[in-house]
């Protein structure tokens, strides 16, 4: 009897044992649950605090400092004129005013010639060993014919002349004739005077020669400039230079200008006009001129087209200096795209501050386009940042950078690349942000610092929208694991993120757009689904193929049972002891 008595006492007490595991167990593993979340939550924040990326002129360097552009060089070929210099002046002396009207002393013009060009206009953007320099200075040769006579008492014994063309420079002096073959004249014997604001050539002849009939040329080697006036080079501002593309060919338009000008003096007064008779054989080499394409050329009031061009691509006319006015347009196609972005991002992304502020920065740069020419009115199209989310820009460099508020969609044809919104997305804020001027040979950094304020909430299911507890699921921005940091090279992903009982996830603060998110089995880590969800929706549903029956049911279900056939074996031993 006592040990029937202790064997229902056993039994008694394992049906309370199983009765209690059915009610602790379960409760046990909501209570793990919540401390899972809870855990990733806190991970989470602590995983948030970003390292040290930053970046500084040091590891960026800028070619241009300023908006320079390259202007290429303008040569002269050659240079015709054919007017007499001035040899006479209300300010010359009597003396020497009657060596010229009388007998005495006779100079006739022989002729100007061009010698060559001293020195090219130019303008170079990139080297620093070439000064800019917009002038062309031209070596010429002017002959005169000089007559005198010495036996005439009482005369000077000199001669006084200035071309026509102005400035004058004397380089060198020589004469020749009958008696003495070419020979240069030493600097003692001439010397530069300016008489009413003209700059005359002062030949001492009498000193330097010993005859008293005098007979000789004399070659005036001189240098003279000529003007490159409004020289510029300007990009056409358009609004259709959008990168849409990883690697996006542009091809804005220039205007490159300028005015030739050359002097001289009006008679044998000292008043200075344009030289109307100058006739120069002008070549003009444009910066990077093979890459430039589409040219229309316009000389004073006459248009040309490309066919005028030299076949290396320089421009080569005979035109007068008289203030002529050089247009031409052109097109240049360029390369641009960004170093290593986060997909159409167009760069990377980072936590800066607190929980809600991060920064965007971008390294545009020419991947192929001309050297001396930089570009600029470059846009893009950013959909992940609102307008009222900036709270600063800044370039690397220091040069401008501006932006303006869009609708933007992924269902416009113009940014159809974009994957920033669903096929049921309607249009959404974002920006439009003109690049800083780009130059070939460069990355030219600049940043947005921009606040948060959106929230990825995504509720997984399975096969009949029943919430799923417990699965791992691992958040991706545009190909790269979201976090503190995110780029192709480094990042600082979020601590893991585990479904909780209602089968959600839930990040704070994360930037607009579309993410990825793979979820997968927390026992086996394989792969369950994939899918893409927007921090633009409330709450993004994800649907699995898993055929779910839940945990708990399960534990209940097998306690429910063994209890049931516990009692019912126990029912069976008593009814038939009896």
């Amino acid at each position: 009897m006592l040990t029937n008595y202790s064997r229902k006492e056993r039994i008694k007490y394992f049906i309370f044992f199983l009765i209690v595991l059915n009610i602790v167990i379960p409760l046990l593993i909501v209570g793990l649950q919540g401390n899972t979340q809870s855990n990733m939550d806190e991970n989470y924040y602590y995983d948030k605090i970003p390292k040290t990326h930053s970046f500084s002129k040091g590891d960026y360097e800028p070619i241009l400092d300023t908006e320079k552009q390259g202007l290429g060089d303008i040569n002269i070929t050659d240079l015709i004129f054919d007017e007499i210099g001035i040899t006479l002046s209300n300010g010359m002396s009597t003396s020497y005013k009657e060596d010229i009207s009388s007998p005495a002393l006779n100079i006739s013009y022989n002729g100007t010639q061009f010698i060559k060009t001293k020195r090219i206009a130019q303008v170079d953007n990139i080297n620093e060993n070439i000064t800019d320099f917009q002038k062309i200075t031209v070596l010429l040769n002017e002959s005169v014919d000089v007559a005198y006579n010495a036996s005439i008492q009482n005369l000077e014994g000199y001669l006084l002349y200035a071309p026509k063309l102005t400035p004058f420079l004397v380089a060198q002096l020589w004469v020749e004739n009958d008696t003495y073959t070419l020979r240069e004249v030493k600097k003692q014997y001439y010397s530069t005077e300016n008489i009413d604001n003209i700059n005359f050539l002062k030949y001492n002849f009498r000193d330097n020669f010993t005859d008293n009939t005098l007979n000789f040329t004399l070659h005036i080697i001189w240098e003279y400039n000529l003007t490159i006036n409004s020289w510029k080079l300007t990009q056409y501002e358009v609004d259709d230079l959008l990168i849409e593309e990883e690697n996006q060919v542009l091809s804005p338009e220039f205007k490159y200008e300028f005015n030739l000008i050359g002097k001289k003096f009006n008679g044998t007064q000292n008043e200075i006009i344009n030289a109307k008779t100058l006739e120069v054989n002008l070549t003009v080499n444009f910066p990077d001129k093979a890459l430039l394409r589409n040219h229309k050329i316009k000389i004073n009031s006459e248009n040309f087209g490309s066919n005028i061009l030299n076949p290396d691509g320089s421009l080569s006319r005979e035109v007068l200096a008289n203030n002529t006015k050089f247009l031409i347009d052109f097109t240049v196609n360029y390369i641009v795209g960004f170093v290593e972005p986060v997909d159409e991002t167009w760069g990377i992304d980072r936590l800066v501050e607190e929980k809600d502020i991060r920064e965007r920065i971008y390294f545009p740069t020419i991947i192929s386009g001309p050297e001396h020419i930089f570009i600029k009115y470059v846009n893009i199209l950013e959909d992940t940042i609102g307008f009222d989310q900036v709270e600063s820009e800044s370039s690397l460099f220091g040069r401008g950078i501006s932006y303006t508020e869009v609708n933007v969609t992924e269902l416009e044809e113009d940014i159809r690349n974009s994957l920033i919104f669903n096929e049921n997305a309607t249009k959404r804020q974002g920006i439009k942000i003109t690049l800083p001027f780009l130059v070939k040979g460069e990355i030219c950094p600049f940043t947005f610092k921009y606040e948060t304020d959106r929230d990825l909430r995504v509720i997984i299911t399975d096969n009949i929208r029943m919430p799923i507890v417990g699965l791992d699921v691992v958040v991706y921005y545009y190909g790269e694991k979201y976090g503190t940091y995110i780029s192709k090279e480094v990042n600082q992903p979020i601590g893991p993120t585990i479904t909780d009982q209602n089968g959600e996830i839930l990040v704070e603060n994360v930037p607009n757009g579309n993410y990825t998110i793979r979820i997968y089995d927390p026992i086996t880590e394989e792969l369950i689904t994939e899918a893409e969800v927007s921090a633009f929706t409330e709450a993004n549903y994800v649907i699995t193929p898993i055929v779910h029956f839940p945990l708990i049911v399960l534990i209940f279900s097998i306690s429910s049972l063994s209890i049931f056939g516990i009692g019912f074996r126990i029912f069976k031993k008593q009814k038939t002891s009896k």
